[in-house]
């Protein structure tokens, strides 16, 4: 009951009531240009996303283009809420030769979903990137009948039922549909997507309908529809519902609407106590849009939040925190206190018994391994102390040290961005349970491993920097040292000494 209320209140406040107060403000430069800018979302706190396409100043080709390929950006979002200058995709989501857009991440994996479309015909087909803990695997045409030559299909956004069961909606013109571009959704298993149904008279119309957005917090869709009836061109839409049982579309509050095309209906925030949306972005070409000489052509970022100040004047306010934005922090402050960072391995890994200096593992899966024995350790342990002792040393050495490794390359990241280099000092330490001659060749392999761990970070985005030495590695492989006991135990690998002597140790940041 308090969830129906809950969405009835969010549609109430969509659909136009006299107490919401809305705010649609223009990004401005350099997040729109006299090109065309869609697709604005966030990812996560840090990052802004969203899609360009450039335009060409002779006038030639539609919409005042010609041979430019739409490409995702991104930039980054302080603390501050301030957003950074905006650079290409750096996930290897972009494409070289077709246009790449739409991006959307599934809420509760955050496994990637978008859309690339061929330059001559437009026809489009949705990509798969699964996401990992280090970023996004390679991207590649989402399995499953989706996506299909005789048709397009496009505009993908997610959402989940209470079992967890993935639901991708899409925009496609197959068959079966109401008329024009429809709404369509599909249930996605393992990455591979099931058949496509239409969402139905309740959303679809003989008109287009586009860009979906759904709302998982609330259960609503939006979209975008040129149907008759709105303020203009193509208006956005809501819908209650999931799958395919839905309420009918509503048009959003005329307020947020305009005479020109809306589109890309995201929403990036909600009220904490309520769920209410309080802010997100649209695309849109109205008046004060950037363009050269046809306002038609380009659609520009815009903010939209709303004020709910009113509509919940009957509730309490809650005590507000201080400000506390002045005390927290800097990342480079944070990143400091890191050194030395401890990453640690499982016995003889990686590449266990090999006599090899170096290696094609990735720590990332060194560590997702490491983790999934913690069973099996506490299995082995002696006492009750020795178990306490160890899954401790699970939980705040090598799961917690390892997520410092994120806040670490983001600060190498804002580092490079800026003009630096850096200087990064590894040693690498094996347990004394073997020769020193082979340990010493081990420790030479972990080091190698978060090297190549910087070489696939998000789809190779320090690989420049490392082929072009903007990022130096101080190789120090030390073997076992010191080589004292580890255990008296029956099986001395699975002993917490031994556990914390094989790692790899960075020292040392140093900024040049």
């Amino acid at each position: 009951m308090q969830r129906s209320l809950l969405i009835l209140l969010t549609v109430v406040l969509l659909a136009g009531s006299a107490m919401a107060q809305y705010k649609v403000l223009h990004l401005g430069s350099p997040y729109n240009t006299t090109g065309s800018e869609t697709n604005a979302l966030r990812v996560g706190d840090t990052i802004f996303s969203y899609a360009t396409l450039a335009a060409n100043t002779s006038g030639s080709g539609s919409f005042g283009v010609k041979h430019n390929i739409t490409q995702l950006q991104q930039a980054r979002i302080a603390r501050n809420g301030k957003i950074g200058r905006p650079k290409p995709n750096r996930w290897g989501f972009n494409s070289k030769k077709d246009h790449t857009g739409n991006l959307a991440l599934d809420p509760v994996t955050y496994d990637a979903y978008f859309t690339r479309s061929d330059v001559g015909t437009h026809r489009s087909d949705i990509y798969f990137a699964r996401h990992r803990r280090r970023g996004w695997e390679k991207p590649n045409k989402l399995q499953g009948p989706i996506n299909d030559s005789r048709y397009t299909s496009t505009h993908p956004t997610l959402g989940r039922l209470d079992d967890s069961t993935a639901i991708l909606y899409f925009v496609s013109d197959r068959e079966g549909g109401l008329g024009g571009m429809d709404i369509w959704y599909a249930v996605v298993r393992n990455g591979v997507a099931g058949e496509p149904h239409n969402l139905g008279p309740q959303v679809n119309s003989p008109y287009d309908e586009y860009t979906p957005f759904y709302d998982q917090r609330n259960g609503v869709l939006y979209f975008s529809s040129d149907r008759p009836g709105g303020q203009g061109g193509f208006d956005i839409y809501s819908a209650v519902g999931f799958r395919n049982t839905w309420q009918a579309a509503v048009e959003v509050c005329h307020c947020l609407n305009s005479p020109q095309n809306d589109l890309y209906f995201i929403i990036s925030d909600h009220d904490s106590a309520t769920g209410i949306p309080t802010r997100g972005y649209l695309s849109s070409n109205r008046a004060d849009s950037f363009f050269i000489n046809d306002s038609m052509c380009c659609n520009d970022l815009y903010q939209w939040s709303i004020d709910t100040a009113t509509l919940l004047a009957e509730q309490p306010t809650p005590p507000q925190p201080e400000p506390v934005a002045d005390t927290l922090p800097s990342l480079s402050e944070r990143v400091s206190r890191f050194f030395p960072l401890f990453l640690y391995f499982h016995n003889d890994d990686p590449d266990p018994r090999s006599l090899d200096t170096s290696t094609l593992a990735d720590y990332a899966d060194c560590q997702r391994r490491y983790v999934q024995l913690r069973s099996q350790y506490l299995a082995h342990q002696a006492s009750s102390a020795d178990s306490v002792a160890i899954s401790t040393f699970f939980d705040s050495s090598v799961v917690g040290n390892y997520e410092k490794v994120e806040t670490l390359l983001d600060y190498i990241e804002e580092q490079l961005d800026e003009g630096h280099s850096v200087r990064l000092t590894i040693s690498g330490y094996a347990s004394p349970l073997y020769r020193q001659d082979y340990n010493y060749r081990l420790s030479q392999r972990r080091i190698q491993s978060f090297i190549n761990l910087l070489l696939h970070w998000r789809g190779g985005m320090f690989e420049e920097a490392l082929s072009s030495h903007r990022i130096i590695i101080v190789h120090d492989p030390r073997g076992a040292v010191p080589p004292t006991p580890v255990s008296d135990a029956a099986d001395p690998v699975y002993s917490l000494p031994a556990a914390e002597a094989r790692r790899i140790e960075i020292s040392r940041c140093e900024i040049l």
